[in-house]
């Protein structure tokens, strides 16, 4: 199980190859600004990364505002696929 700070570091990491932008100094309350080709990306990337199901239909776009509101969304998948 990972707590939502190694979720965030490893958030930064997966930005950083999908978008092709540092991330890493990105606070975890600063927008991310991700169009929609990068949102569909980093889906992929997340469902690989995590080995979990993200439901796109009902994905709240308000999920990829921030570090901090991506981290929330996958630490919840993550605990549910325990």
């Amino acid at each position: 199980m990972s707590s939502k700070a190694q979720i965030i570091e490893s958030l930064r990491e997966t930005l950083t190859k999908v978008v092709k932008k540092d991330f890493s100094q990105v606070d975890a309350d600063e927008s991310l600004n991700l169009d929609s080709i990068n949102r569909i990306s980093l889906i992929v990337e997340l469902e690989w990364v995590y080995d979990i199901e993200i439901d796109s239909d009902g994905l709240d776009p308000e999920v990829f505002d921030t570090l901090n509101s991506l981290a929330g969304y996958i630490e919840g998948l993550v605990n549910e696929s325990v």
